[in-house]
């Protein structure tokens, strides 16, 4: 016992150095607590013995596999170890004491090959922010429209050469912080930039794809979203036209949502709210519900979508049949906040 957790303290350090952030945690009543905690021990006792029955030298592709990895590289998961084999027998001991063996050695490989690759996205990400300095190396705010369209071409080509992962994403987000700490607001604007045009990238409406995916499924209000009298299906205009402002937003500075939308979606010929927030809703749910959960990518994502959703609200009229709560839909099912 006194090995094993000598093993787990021992492991905080490299946890530390690997563990990403979850998504904020919903405040739970203290049956629902109770009930989760439950669950939450189900699977973690379930994944030690998937990883104890597991052959020695296929335990760390298991362990790099990042679902895996988060859970692993908990000091959490090794107290639990330690705690199983207070009621093992003797032979089930000796297996989870060699478990937790093998987990710190294959930890200690994956947190040298991590800080590598934090080392490689930091170069990358240097490179990146370094596109919007001005020609004498500083960096103004906010970016004009040229250094802004200088920063979107170096993020958007990382993201296609499939340099800017979750690595990239994590070291931005440390870097955000880091210049916030230090008073650095222009960089801290600078690196949301960054952050802004991944969701961006990755947020994308395929128009015709969404078509043709309505007609085929045709859900009760295809009818006002799709058109079926052509060759192929296609967005019905009112709803086209809330496409292409949502790609228009997505294609543009964020600093600039608030002067679109208001022209957009006020006015004669006003683009509606409501079609522009179903968007939203497949974006949701086609990208960010499908996206790891508790992933930078996923929280990134859903973050943006949520800025946007509130410019809407914010820059649009009022409307009875504004029913979906977007701003919501995300809070509380992406971001896990009841408030």
């Amino acid at each position: 016992m006194l090995r094993m957790q000598r093993l787990a303290f021992l492991l905080m350090a490299a946890a530390a150095a690997w563990q990403l952030p979850s998504l904020t945690a919903r405040r739970p009543t203290l049956l629902r607590a109770e009930t989760e905690a439950a669950l939450a021990q189900g699977r973690t006792d379930a994944l030690i013995k998937e990883l104890a029955d597991t052959e020695v030298f296929n335990l760390p592709a298991k362990v790099r596999q990042e679902t895996i990895l988060r859970q692993v590289g908990r000091p959490q998961f090794f107290l639990r170890i330690a705690e199983l084999c207070d009621d093992a027998d003797e032979e089930e001991r000796e297996k989870l004491t060699a478990l937790a063996d093998n987990l710190a050695k294959t930890l200690t490989v994956v947190v040298e090959s991590a800080e590598q690759k934090i080392d490689d996205s930091s170069a990358i990400l240097q490179e990146v922010v370094a596109s919007c300095a001005e020609p004498d190396g500083e960096f103004l705010v906010p970016l004009s429209e040229e250094r802004f369209s200088s920063l979107q071409k170096a993020v958007w080509t990382k993201m296609e050469a499939g340099e800017l992962g979750e690595i990239a994403l994590s070291t931005v987000d440390a870097w955000a912080k880091k210049a916030q700490d230090d008073g650095l607001d222009g960089m801290v604007s600078i690196l949301r930039k960054v952050l802004q045009l991944y969701a961006s990238r990755v947020l994308r409406f395929d128009a015709a794809l969404a078509a043709q995916q309505l007609a085929e499924m045709m859900p009760p209000d295809a009818a006002e979203k799709v058109d079926l009298s052509g060759d192929a299906p296609a967005l019905h205009p009112d709803y086209a036209a809330a496409a292409d402002l949502y790609e228009e937003l997505l294609a543009g500075d964020a600093d600039a949502w608030p002067r679109l939308l208001s022209e957009r979606l006020n006015g004669d010929g006003a683009v509606k709210k409501r079609n522009v927030l179903a968007i939203v809703q497949a974006q949701i749910e086609r990208v960010v519900l499908l996206q790891e959960n508790g992933s930078f990518s996923q929280r990134v994502s859903a973050e943006f979508l949520r800025e946007l959703v509130q410019q809407v609200e914010k820059n649009a009229p009022a409307s009875e049949d504004d029913a979906f709560d977007a701003a919501a839909f995300v809070r509380e099912q992406v971001l896990g906040d009841d408030a």
